[in-house]
């Protein structure tokens, strides 16, 4: 098994994946689409929890790896063999989670058939919890400390309405939607956040829900 360190910067499947370390900078799109190739058409799994997922060949699983890459469209799913039909998208569930480990300092486990991508532990971070839906409520005090708010190093997931400060880079669609922004220079804040989703807070309420 080998193993890549370094902080990571997620804009879409269509851009360079970087992993950026002090030994300079690769793109994880040559390492998932590789391993992707030599898992096409075998048996696979799909593993993971909150903030990290691991994709690799697995025997006793009841799902094939299909995977097709024109440029234009990019086919990565786990589909069930047998009378029944059913699928996991990986085009949808990787990159929702290269979002939530956005900014952070991550490792990636691989060889030729697995990849697992998840948190360097070493890294301390801001933890945050889902608490509108898959927004994050943001206190008062961490507006400047954390979110950098006014400067320009400000978070680009920083928003603001009538629940107060949110942070959206856990919020799946938006989180998309202003990486697009930041990636086409379309907004003044120029830092994807390094904080961490850790579980879920009921509105109103202070217990937390795992």
């Amino acid at each position: 098994m080998a193993t890549l360190k370094g902080k990571l910067e997620f804009i879409s499947f269509w851009d360079p994946i970087r992993l950026i370390s002090k030994d300079g900078e690769v793109d994880l799109r040559t390492y998932y689409f590789r391993i992707f190739t030599n898992l096409n058409g075998k048996k696979a799994s799909m593993s993971g929890g909150i903030n990290d997922i691991k994709i690799f060949a697995d025997e006793s699983s009841d799902r094939l790896m299909k995977y097709e890459n024109k440029g234009e469209t990019i086919i990565m799913i786990l589909e069930e063999e047998g009378p029944k039909w059913g699928m996991a998208n990986l085009g949808a569930y990787i990159p929702d989670m290269l979002q939530r480990l956005n900014g952070m300092m991550v490792i990636v486990e691989f060889n030729d058939e697995s990849i697992h991508i998840y948190h360097n532990e070493s890294e301390k971070v801001y933890e945050l919890n889902y608490t509108y839906n898959n927004s994050c409520k943001i206190p008062d005090d961490k507006i400047h400390e954390v979110c950098k708010i006014g400067t320009d190093d400000c978070c680009i997931f920083l928003t603001v309405g009538g629940n107060g400060f949110l942070c959206e880079k856990f919020n799946s669609w938006m989180a998309h939607i202003l990486l697009d922004r930041y990636s086409k220079r379309e907004m003044n804040a120029k830092r994807i956040g390094n904080c961490k989703i850790i579980g879920r807070i009921k509105e109103n309420d202070n217990e937390p829900i795992f």
